[in-house]
């Protein structure tokens, strides 16, 4: 798949100004299902945003800046998708709390539909 123009990488790397993502997001209410790896158990979340590059995961258990997890991506009328996951940064606040995290393993495949469903969106 061919470079879009926003999938320039930015100049600096702040989750809190959308102005410098390499991806745009798009406020995508979906479930989310995952697994850490260096935990047991299942771990639920809500996804306030996605891109192709990741999303941010309302939740209340936060992991740690760095952690790895499996995750499956519930789309609203689509079929799921598997992506290993990073959490690139952590926001604790009541009520508001969550991670930004950054897919570092998304199957062509699962890429590629992902894509769509962002621009059908």
């Amino acid at each position: 798949m061919d470079p879009t123009p926003d999938s320039t990488p930015p100049l600096v790397n702040d989750p809190e100004n959308p102005a410098v993502r390499r991806y745009i997001r798009k406020p995508i209410a979906a479930k989310v299902t995952g697994k850490a790896e260096a935990g047991f158990g299942h771990l639920f979340f809500d996804s306030q945003d996605l891109s192709i590059g990741g999303a941010f995961l309302r939740a209340d258990l936060l992991l740690e800046v760095g952690e790895e997890l499996s995750l499956e991506l519930h789309l609203p009328g689509w079929r799921g998708l598997d992506a290993k996951a990073r959490v690139a940064w952590v926001r604790r606040s009541e009520g508001s709390g969550g991670m930004g995290i950054e897919f570092v393993d998304l199957p062509e495949r699962d890429r590629d539909l992902l894509a769509r469903f962002l621009e059908a969106a």
